[in-house]
């Protein structure tokens, strides 16, 4: 019995509040009046939904480690740092690492709350049910392709559990690849039919119909199936809703709510316990007397931008001074050389896990540059570079022009680097072109370091807690 509650546990599928194995002796009274006083009404799952998308926050904050502390675009800058830090700098990774646990359980806990809304959904009749279970289908797509990159073969449920007996019986074993891909590209085409009579919500931290076309291209994108890419990727351009804003730094900064470049937001909200963001700590260093936010607050140091990715600029990209800073300002009114990240830091909050700025999830300069790669893979090089042009222009860069179809898919990977940095997305844009090890071992050389990633690193340990609690879950090779 205690070994099936803490499973119960473990891939987050409760969907009633059990607190011990003891509990399910007397949860009779519980789970009545659960079920005969929620879920039944509008209101019920609009409460439900909210909840749904409050999971976005930790996934928003957890796409520093792996995506960008993994990757040459970021370090530490912290002494005495915690191993789950420098293992993923490093790529020393063990199965005990808490940031690898987090990317697990934050996962499935979304996956757990979309489920149990989708199995409840069917029997209710109100005008936002459609979009309701788009809104599910789109998080629980996104939480499962964030699952497959990063550990491959994963767990799967699409149903919500309501005893411990269900819970014994099912098959939690990984599922292989394709498989999970299956099941993100179902979810994404049924969210898709499900809002395509939905103009644009102007909350831009809504799911909307531009979002689930562009996760579906960057799902697309990843599994090489560039035809289907193309086409979703040009219907968001073509819908005319989105555009690159003239001003790359507001983007990031207190403010930036709903800009037309969004296509999906997640929202953040300074002064509340639990929803404000944890940039500002991890992009800033761990410096004392360091004078950048009120109260001269010191910084934790755990991401913050590297030398390479701040030598990677071209002379007169206004990006590099509207995302990085060098010039760290002191109490005593000088400045320290020391690299720190402005994206998405809110310089008003008073503690620096507390900001207000949102975070932008999908924008549409991902999706120029996606469709540039897109069309590039197809053999399209001429046409592809007006896509990759545009966000150079925003950037005051001069246009390329004539590259080869090789120097044109180095070209983009770079320029998504420079755009996206420190937005989640240069793990997993190495690891579709298969870059990552001579990237990364390359940047370790010229640092003269002697860290290197292996190919088995390219998977991310299943969490140690996971295994000790169902054997059955196996190991990736490596660790």
């Amino acid at each position: 019995m205690k070994n099936k509650c803490i499973k119960y546990v473990c891939f987050g599928l409760l969907s009633l509040s059990i607190m011990s194995c003891d509990d399910f002796l007397t949860l009779q009274p519980e789970y009545q009046i659960n079920e005969l006083g929620y879920w039944q009404n509008e209101t019920d799952f609009e409460t439900a939904i909210v909840g749904l998308y409050s999971g976005l926050q930790s996934y928003a904050q957890n796409l520093v480690w792996a995506q960008e502390l993994g990757t040459d675009n970021a370090t530490f800058q912290l002494s005495n740092a915690e191993s789950h830090v420098t293992g993923f700098d490093y790529w020393n990774l063990a199965p005990t690492n808490s940031y690898v646990n987090s990317y697990w359980t934050n996962s499935y806990s979304m996956i757990s709350r979309a489920n149990t809304i989708l199995s409840r959904l069917p029997r209710m009749d109100f005008t936002s049910k459609p979009r309701m279970e788009a809104e599910c289908k789109f998080i629980r797509a996104l939480s499962y392709f964030q699952l497959v990159q990063l550990f491959g073969d994963v767990s799967i449920s699409e149903i919500e559990f309501s005893s411990p007996n269900q819970i014994a019986d099912y098959d939690f074993s990984r599922k292989p690849v394709e498989e999970v891909y299956q099941l993100i590209l179902r979810d994404l085409t049924e969210a898709e039919s499900l809002l395509a009579n939905e103009e644009i919500p102007s909350n831009k931290g809504k799911i909307s119909i531009g979002a689930v076309k562009t996760l579906l291209g960057k799902v697309y994108l990843t599994r090489h199936e560039y035809d289907q890419a193309a086409t979703k990727l040009k219907e968001v351009i073509d819908m005319n809703a989105y555009s690159l804003d003239p001003d790359y730094g507001s983007l990031f900064s207190e403010g930036n709510d709903d800009k037309e470049e969004s296509i999906l937001e997640i929202e953040f909200a300074s002064g509340n316990i639990g929803e404000g963001n944890n940039f500002a700590f991890n992009y800033y260093p761990n410096v004392t007397n360091m004078a950048a936010f009120p109260g001269n607050i010191m910084a934790g140091g755990r991401c913050v931008p590297s030398k390479t990715i701040w030598n990677a600029y071209e002379e007169g990209d206004v990006r590099k001074d509207m995302a990085l800073g060098n010039q760290l300002p002191m109490i005593d009114g000088t400045t320290s050389e020391y690299l720190f990240c402005k994206k998405f830091v809110d310089y008003s909050a008073t503690t620096l896990t507390d900001g207000g700025v949102n975070f932008t999830l999908l924008r549409y300069a991902d999706v120029l540059l996606m469709y540039a790669e897109v069309l590039n893979e197809l053999g399209q090089t001429n046409e592809a570079l007006p896509y990759i042009n545009q966000v150079r222009q925003r950037a005051h860069i001069a246009d390329l022009s004539g590259l080869s179809q090789t120097d044109l898919r180095l070209a983009i990977e770079k320029e998504r680097q420079l755009e996206l940095c420190f937005e989640g997305h240069r793990w997993f844009d190495l690891k579709r072109t298969g870059r990552t090890m001579d990237v990364i071992n390359e940047d370790f050389r010229n640092l003269g370091l002697s860290f290197s990633v292996e190919e088995y690193e390219l998977l991310l340990p299943i969490p140690q807690g996971q295994i000790d609690i169902d054997p059955n879950l196996e190991q990736n090779p490596g660790y």
